[in-house]
């Protein structure tokens, strides 16, 4: 699957308030995006309202969902073994890092101190 990125949860939440970098973003990686269940979680559990709640309903049926499969699994709870300590990463984060790992895909996050099993993540904007 190279070629695919994985849009953490904070990218996405720009994208549903408007965020222009993360619109310009979304539409110059359209045909490459792929999403986490887990970052399909982290949005729903914040759901504000039902018109936010449709927004996101289209929004992760635009783009592909990666399931967690068993493989995914077991490379994130290496991942938490070896990062834990060191720098907190924690379950969620780490199914995102094992998703990009296993499927061979890019990771776009603002939040790049979250993912320190990649060297040199550059998030994909900077906030203004």
């Amino acid at each position: 699957m190279s070629g695919a990125v994985i849009v953490d949860t904070d990218v996405v939440i720009d994208l549903l308030r408007g965020n222009k970098q993360a619109i310009s973003f979304f539409k110059s990686r359209e045909d490459a995006i792929r999403f986490s269940a887990i970052t399909v979680a982290e949005i729903y559990a914040g759901v504000r309202g039902k018109e936010e709640g449709i927004a996101i309903r289209r929004l992760f049926s635009a783009f592909p969902v990666i399931a967690t499969t068993s493989e995914i699994a077991c490379e994130a709870g290496k991942l938490v073994q070896i990062w834990r300590t060191s720098h907190s990463v924690e379950i969620p984060d780490a199914i995102i890092a094992s998703t990009c790992l296993v499927l061979d895909a890019e990771l776009s996050t603002l939040n790049v101190k979250h993912y320190p099993m990649f060297q040199g993540l550059i998030p994909p904007y900077r906030k203004l």
